[in-house]
């Protein structure tokens, strides 16, 4: 997938991404945003396909991890087959899970249009 860090002005448009372990889309702001610079736009996340490993029966990855700061938007994204262990069609706030965060706040985050399949059992993990 992709895991991206100090993200600035970018739109991830109609990214794909399958049979991750932890995570398919994780994305972390440089600092405060305007409402809207980085974004992801359209996309495919699918929990596991036909051709995964054995290894991911015992994953609990999420779809797309959201920032730990305000302004993320996420639009159009479609996901498919979360259905066993702990995974999820997204997370929030990416880092928080670390024992050492310390983050403890809330976060806006806009979302629009999103499409989860019957096979997404669990949509968000907080």
């Amino acid at each position: 997938g992709a895991i991206i860090e100090r993200i600035g002005h970018v739109h991830l448009v109609n990214f794909k991404t399958a049979d991750n372990l932890e995570v398919g889309m994780e994305l972390a702001l440089t600092n405060s945003l305007p409402d809207g610079y980085a974004q992801i736009v359209g996309g495919l996340v699918i929990g596991r396909s036909e051709n995964t490993e054995t290894l991911l029966d015992e994953a609990s990855p999420v779809g797309v991890r959201t920032p730990r700061t305000e302004s993320f938007v996420m639009g159009g994204v479609k996901f498919f087959n979360y259905n066993w262990n702990g995974a999820a069609g997204f997370h929030t706030c990416s880092h928080c899970f670390h024992p050492a965060s310390t983050d403890s706040g809330a976060r806006t985050i806009t979302v629009s249009n999103l499409v989860f399949d019957a096979t997404v059992t669990k949509k968000i993990r907080y």
